[in-house]
């Protein structure tokens, strides 16, 4: 009996369809006015283990980076996976303006060079869970740990301000070994860029300057901060500093300072 020759017809068919310049171009322009990431598929925008970004990763890892038209076509069914999946996951719509959170620990590298790498990660341990459930409490989402430091973010950013206000009082209370956690903060609200699990872009640059900014126990906010808050008596205009990597004429605010 002859052999069944449609498999490979099947696979020829398909690599000719997925050579077609033409059908590529098509694809792509689709994948513009699709939900998602349209350049879903690449290592940034596929971090993390959600399903679709997993089969996107070895996608990618397998083709070298480079799509035929067939391939095109599978990652623009991905990408409105992981937007679907986006919904479901904390922050909700990743695409709204948002209030954008930094943390940072005053004096912590040098403390851990003092102690090693036990203590130190057991402190930051303890830590970070104190500021997680803070920022849980007051309707956030931490995206990132950065070392000694967190990014969140925040629908509102009266409750942000709220969350770093009680970082600084409440994460003092995770002493260890002779170092007293003190907290300084930056805050932000604008329109971070989602890729994959994290925020990137300008508005995120400008709240990481803030945090850098700031003294113990301060959060420094800017002037789209204080425009969605209905406190604002508390606020104070500290000394001019000059930041790197800002829009020149932000205003900042201070909120607290060092004890």
């Amino acid at each position: 009996m002859a052999r069944i020759g449609w498999p490979n017809e099947v696979r020829r068919g398909l690599g000719w369809l997925s050579s077609r310049r033409s059908l590529l171009q098509v694809i792509r322009a689709t994948r513009e006015v699709l939900p998602g990431d349209p350049s879903f598929g690449d290592p940034m925008s596929t971090t993390g283990s959600e399903p679709a970004r997993v089969l996107a990763r070895r996608a990618w890892s397998a083709g070298d980076g480079r799509w035929g038209a067939i391939s095109e076509l599978g990652l623009a069914v991905l990408q409105v996976a992981d937007w679907v999946g986006g919904d479901l996951r904390p922050g909700g719509d990743r695409d709204s303006a948002m209030a954008i959170l930094f943390t940072d620990l005053v004096g912590f590298s040098s403390w851990a060079l003092q102690v090693g790498d036990g203590d130190s990660l057991e402190a930051l341990r303890q830590i970070d869970a104190a500021v997680t459930a803070i920022v849980i409490e007051h309707e956030g989402e931490v995206v990132k740990r950065l070392g000694d430091g967190a990014m969140a973010v925040f629908a509102d950013a009266g409750s942000a301000l709220v969350a770093a206000e009680a970082c600084i009082e409440e994460v003092p209370a995770a002493r260890c070994d002779g170092y007293e956690p003190r907290i300084r903060a930056g805050l932000h609200y604008g329109a971070p860029q989602p890729i994959g699990i994290d925020y990137l872009g300008v508005d995120v640059n400008i709240a990481a300057r803030l945090c850098e900014a700031a003294q113990p126990d301060e959060v420094l906010i800017s002037g789209a901060v204080r425009s969605h808050l209905h406190r604002r008596k508390e606020l104070s205009r500290p000394p001019r500093r000059e930041l790197d990597g800002v829009p020149k004429g932000l205003e900042i605010y201070s909120v607290g300072g060092t004890r």
